[in-house]
């Protein structure tokens, strides 16, 4: 049987609209990549925002942000703490960041609902362990030439 309702649909994202523009803010530089390269992690995260605190886990990470999926999830442009715990480091790393995109839940799709986040503020050892544990995995996209 053929359905005609169109492409199926993994997931919808919601990007962070410029004021006044109406256009969507780009996550990706003007060339179409990401400016960092993501890795598939399995981390465990606590984020914090406006007096409320859950837990979440990290699935794919990059130098400049992660990946939380969760249910709980924010709105783009909320800021946020968290808190996340690499292996091999005795303290967790720690920092502020902004949900740049959010990924709603969909039954149609295998992939978890969560927010993207961008880093705004990590403390620069703790920017130096994030990329010595990312420096030990291979990225997940890789970009053709």
């Amino acid at each position: 049987m053929v359905s005609n309702a169109g492409p199926r649909r993994e997931a919808e994202f919601t990007k962070k609209r410029e004021a006044g523009s109406g256009a969507a803010s780009e996550v990706r530089e003007a060339s179409g990549r990401r400016e960092h390269d993501r890795f598939g992690v399995e981390l465990d995260v606590t984020v914090t925002s406006d007096h409320n605190f859950y837990a979440g886990f990290v699935e794919n990470m990059s130098v400049g942000g992660i990946f939380i999926a969760t249910h709980q999830l924010k709105p783009v442009g909320s800021k946020l703490e968290f808190s996340v715990n690499l292996p091999g480091r005795e303290r967790p790393i720690t920092g502020t960041g902004e949900v740049r995109w959010v990924r709603v839940y969909s039954e149609a799709s295998n992939v978890p609902p969560g927010m993207g986040i961008k880093f705004d503020k990590v403390e620069p050892d703790a920017l130096k362990g994030i990329q010595d544990f990312l420096a030990q995995r291979e990225p997940l996209f890789y970009d053709e030439d």
